[in-house]
C-alpha cells in the first residue's frame, strides 16, 4: 500500500511540475509574441509619420517651384516691355510712313520692284546747266526701234545698243533722253547699276 501510495504521489507530482514549466514556457511564448507586435506598431507608426514628413516637404518643394515659375515669367514680360522702348516705337513710324507705292506693269508682265516718288505726283522741274531735269512717276517703257544707250545726259558716248521691244523703268527725263533706272532680264527686272540714257524718240510708254 505504501508503495504504491508513493508511486501516485510522484506522478501527481510530476504531472504538476511538467504542466507547471509548460505553462512558464508558453507564457514566455505570449511574452515574446507581444513585444513583437508591440516593436512592429511602432515601426508602422514610425513610417507613418516619416510619410507624413516627406509629403509636407514635397508641399513645400512644389510652392517654391511654383514660386520661381512665376517669377521667371514676371522677368520674360519685363524683357519684352523693355524691348519695346519709345525709340523702337519711333523708328517703326518712321519706316511705316516710308512705305512706297507699288506701280502694276501689263499682267502678262512681271511687277517692277517698288520706286520712291517725290512728294508731289507733278513733274518737278529742275535746271541743271541749262538742261531741264524732269522728275515724274515711275513707269515702264519698250524701245519702239533699235536704239544706242548713252552714258549721260548730253553724252555722245555710246555703252551700248539695244533691240527694239527692250522693256526698262525710269522716273528722271529731260527734253530730248529718258533715263534708264532698271531694266528686265527674262521678265525679271534689274536695277540698273550704272547711268544710263537713252532718247526719247526712240521709246513709248507701256
Amino acid at each position: 500500500m505504501i508503495r504504491l501510495f508513493l508511486l501516485t504521489f510522484f506522478l501527481f507530482f510530476s504531472c504538476n511540475l511538467f504542466a507547471t514549466e509548460e505553462i512558464q514556457r508558453i507564457d514566455a511564448i505570449v511574452d515574446d509574441i507581444e513585444k513583437l507586435r508591440h516593436s512592429y506598431e511602432k515601426q508602422l507608426f514610425d513610417l507613418k509619420e516619416k510619410n507624413i514628413v516627406l509629403e509636407h516637404e514635397n508641399s513645400v518643394y512644389k510652392k517654391k517651384i511654383t514660386h520661381l515659375k512665376n517669377q521667371i515669367k514676371e522677368l520674360n514680360k519685363q524683357l519684352k516691355r523693355q524691348k519695346k522702348s519709345p525709340k523702337t516705337k519711333v523708328i517703326v513710324k518712321e519706316k511705316i510712313k516710308k512705305i512706297v507705292i507699288r506701280q502694276p506693269l501689263c499682267e502678262d508682265e512681271n511687277k517692277f520692284p517698288t520706286l520712291k516718288l517725290k512728294k508731289s505726283t507733278q513733274a518737278i522741274v529742275k535746271k541743271s546747266k541749262k538742261v531741264e531735269i524732269i522728275h515724274f512717276k515711275a513707269s515702264a517703257f519698250r524701245l519702239r526701234e533699235d536704239a544706242n544707250i548713252y552714258a549721260g545726259i548730253r553724252s555722245l558716248k555710246t555703252i551700248g545698243k539695244w533691240e527694239k521691244g527692250t522693256s526698262f523703268t525710269s522716273n528722271v527725263r529731260t527734253q530730248t533722253r529718258v533715263k534708264i533706272t532698271g531694266y528686265f532680264v527674262n521678265k525679271v527686272w534689274k536695277k540698273a547699276d550704272k547711268e544710263m540714257w537713252v532718247e526719247r524718240s526712240r521709246i513709248q510708254k507701256r
